[in-house]
């Protein structure tokens, strides 16, 4: 099959190669991963990771491309902090978490890091865009680096976090720290609300 005819039979931007064998029905296996090859070798296609590939140049949304990668996820920790401007450090990764061990891919479009949490925690998020609430991106940020993180005004203060005290509904926070049954968890999150309040006129 022509690229031309593949790429007009294909209705998703990025695709397994079992629904390219679909597509390609006729074709062997073997066919077909040799066609797959070379269009990846021409610029055509981009892989992604083994058995995951996308049309180079087309359009695609950002949360296909991470839900493809690895499922199910949704934006958080990082990423999401920088996004709501809680975190002023500029980040150079997708930062996800998942119900699913933790993973990392290399990509030709991107670094994406992926970390486990409870499934009882999965929540929390925008189920379009996959972008968690500014509350629960900081929630599972603390919760992941818990063992790197001091509950001190001192510590507050010299973090990367400090720009975002302001911008936290603690309330709503405390709430999504629950899900973790974390006592490390509610101390850090009770010690940076005591520093936004006393230090940002919260």
């Amino acid at each position: 099959m022509k690229l031309k005819d593949f790429s007009k039979k294909m209705k998703k931007n990025i695709f397994s190669v079992a629904e390219a064998r679909v597509i390609c029905f006729r074709d062997k296996p073997k066919v077909l991963n040799l066609q797959l090859h070379q269009w990846t070798k021409s610029g055509d296609l981009t892989s992604l990771k083994r058995g995951l590939y996308m049309f180079t140049g087309r359009n695609y949304e950002i949360s296909e491309l991470v839900q493809s990668l690895y499922y199910p996820c949704y934006f958080s920790l990082e990423y999401a902090l920088n996004f709501y401007g809680i975190m002023t450090e500029t980040v150079f990764q997708y930062t996800l978490v998942s119900t699913k061990a933790t993973r990392h891919f290399e990509t030709d479009v991107g670094t994406f890091t992926y970390q486990k949490i409870k499934k009882t925690a999965f929540t929390g998020f925008d189920s379009k865009t996959l972008m968690a609430e500014k509350e629960k991106a900081l929630v599972d940020y603390f919760y992941l680096n818990s063992g790197k993180l001091e509950a001190s005004n001192s510590f507050w203060k010299e973090s990367r976090l400090e720009a975002g005290v302001t911008k936290i509904n603690f309330k709503k926070a405390l709430a999504y720290a629950k899900f973790f049954n974390s006592k490390k968890l509610e101390l850090l999150l009770n010690s940076f609300h005591s520093y936004a309040k006393s230090h940002q006129n919260y």
